[in-house]
């Protein structure tokens, strides 16, 4: 068992008060903003003590919120200790784009879909021997 020393300690009360900070000013900036943007509002940062960066999921709502900068600013320095001079919206980069895997499908040969197919013509069954015809036709179309 390691043990921490005691400066290592010292940090987190820091962290966690900054922490309830930025928590605090996404709500106000969440309350500030009308129901349809609040799930685009993606988090937002508070740079230089005067300067609130609002980050959106997208062009078309930072446009929209843009609109209710000043709001969002008196909302900000009304409700908290923070005097923001300014609010700029910025839309986060989109997921990289993944390019689907392109399976490639193995199929049988045609020896065994002629061995499937000569299993199914000696086969009294007839749901079993349907189902084998049916199985070699698929196949042969695909070969």
């Amino acid at each position: 068992m390691s043990f921490k020393n005691a400066s290592f300690f010292s940090y987190t009360s820091t962290i966690q008060a900054h922490l309830n900070r930025h928590q605090r000013i996404l709500r106000i900036v969440l309350a500030a903003s009308p129901y349809q943007l609040r799930p685009h509002i993606k988090d937002c940062v508070i740079s230089d003590n005067s300067k609130l960066l609002v980050y959106v999921s997208s062009a078309a709502w930072a446009s929209q919120l843009r609109f209710l900068s000043q709001k969002i600013k008196d909302a900000v320095n009304s409700q908290s200790n923070e005097r923001i001079q300014q609010v700029r919206i910025r839309v986060l980069n989109p997921e990289p784009y993944k390019a689907e895997i392109e399976e490639t499908k193995v199929f049988p040969s045609v020896a065994s879909v002629n061995l499937i197919r000569s299993s199914a013509e000696g086969t009294s069954e007839s749901k079993l021997k349907k189902a084998l015809l049916s199985l070699s036709d698929t196949l042969n179309k695909h070969s």
